[in-house]
C-alpha cells in the first residue's frame, strides 16, 4: 500500500481527489446478538444521521471539501440496509450493508459512531454485527472501502479480519455550498 495517501483540489474544475482502500474480510465465522437493538433507517432519522456524520468524519470532510449530504444523500442511504443504534433516543451509531450486483458481493458501508460513543466499542459490536449478518444469510465475499489516510478505522478493519486488496482515487465535484451542510 502507498504510504502518502494525499488529497488534492483542483481549484480551476472544482474537483476533488483522494485515495480510498478496499478490504476485504477475510477472518472468520461471527456472530452477534445486536440486531433486537437496531432501527432500520427511515427519512425521519436523517437529520440525527447527517449530524452524526458530520461529526465522525468532520476532519475528512473538510479535507475532501464535502459534507455527508454530498457522500450520503437521503436516497442513497434509503437504497442500502441502514441499521441505526439508538440508546435513550441518542443516535449512537449506525452502518450499512449494499449488495453490489454488478461485482456479486456485498459491501459493508458507512460505519459511523457519535463521537462522545466512539471508543467504547460500538463500532467493534455494528461491524461485528454486519459481517455476522452477511454470513448468515449471504454466500458472497464481504468488502468495505476507507479512506486511505483514517489510519484508525483502517487498523481497525485489519485488526477484525478485513485485509487490503487494491487502492482506489476517487474524484468528485465539489459543491459550491459544501460547507454549509457540514454543521446545519
Amino acid at each position: 500500500m502507498k504510504e502518502n495517501y494525499p488529497f488534492r483540489f483542483d481549484e480551476a474544475t472544482g474537483t476533488a481527489y483522494a485515495w480510498f482502500i478496499r478490504m476485504e474480510y477475510r477472518g472468520g465465522q461471527v456472530t452477534s446478538d445486536l440486531e433486537p437493538k437496531l432501527t432500520l433507517f427511515e427519512d425521519k432519522y436523517y437529520d440525527a444521521y447527517q449530524r452524526v456524520g458530520n461529526d465522525t468524519f468532520a476532519d475528512l470532510l473538510r479535507k475532501m471539501r464535502s459534507n455527508i449530504r454530498q457522500f450520503f444523500p437521503p436516497d442513497e442511504v434509503k437504497k442500502r440496509e441502514t441499521y441505526l443504534w439508538f440508546e435513550n433516543d441518542e443516535l449512537v451509531g449506525s452502518i450499512s450493508i449494499n449488495h453490489n450486483e454488478e461485482e456479486n458481493c456485498y459491501e459493508i458501508e458507512r460505519l459511523m459512531v457519535a463521537l462522545q460513543h466512539q471508543g467504547k466499542g460500538y463500532g467493534k459490536e455494528l461491524l461485528n454485527f454486519a459481517v455476522a449478518k452477511l454470513q448468515q444469510t449471504h454466500r458472497t465475499q464481504i468488502f468495505l472501502t476507507v479512506a486511505a489516510c483514517n489510519e484508525k478505522a483502517v487498523r481497525m478493519y485489519e485488526k477484525f479480519g478485513f485485509a487490503p486488496v487494491s487502492e482506489i482515487m476517487e474524484e468528485w465535484e465539489v459543491e459550491e455550498n459544501y460547507e454549509e451542510y457540514l454543521f446545519p
